[in-house]
């Protein structure tokens, strides 16, 4: 009898986000995921019960990480580099939005945990999104950026860009950089 593989959670988790990425969440179930991480499906039972499971603390595991990367954004940083540091986090964690379609597909009798997860992470988005509203407002009133600009069109750009997408083509580092670009600069070829 061979040696069982130790496998971590963290290995699990890459795993299963390369998989919901590629496939949706119907694409998730152990016999796969046993293939990829090269373990039996019967390791992969000793961390979960079943694939409901797994992709919750899979969603949980991406909106605990989202938090801890926002966190760490510098408070010292000047606003206009708090908000493409927070661009990046946004869009490295992308998929949180498909959060809803996740919770809508599992077919677990734990939707109540699901929606207690959907729950949170409303409530630290909007703590998120307000953040983000006071950087904007300290990016104007510090004239890094235009004042005439509206706060709200700002923050709905930086916002919602995990919707775009171009995304998946660009890569995140990229797209980040070429979008707070044309929100810093815009797009007007000023070299003639």
């Amino acid at each position: 009898m061979g040696r069982k593989r130790i496998l971590s959670k963290e290995e699990i988790m890459t795993v299963t986000g390369e998989v919901l990425r590629e496939e949706g969440i119907k694409g998730v179930h152990f016999k796969k995921l046993a293939v990829m991480l090269e373990v039996s499906r019967s390791t992969l039972y000793e961390y979960y019960d079943n694939k409901d499971e797994l992709i919750l603390a899979y969603m949980k595991a991406m909106m605990d990480e989202m938090g801890r990367k926002i966190k760490d954004i510098p408070l010292d940083d000047p606003p206009n580099d708090k908000l493409y540091q927070l661009l990046l986090v946004l869009l490295e964690h992308a998929q949180i939005h498909h959060i809803d379609q996740m919770i809508r597909e599992l077919q677990s009798s734990d939707k109540n945990l699901a929606m207690f997860y959907k729950k949170e992470l409303h409530e630290d988005l909007m703590i998120t999104y307000e953040e983000m509203m006071v950087w904007i407002r300290e990016a104007k009133e510090q004239k890094i950026w235009e004042t005439e600009a509206d706060e709200g069109l700002i923050g709905d750009l930086i916002f919602h860009s995990i919707l775009f997408p171009n995304r998946q083509k660009m890569g995140v580092q990229v797209m980040a950089t070429q979008l707070f670009n044309m929100i810093e600069h815009g797009i007007l070829n000023r070299k003639d």
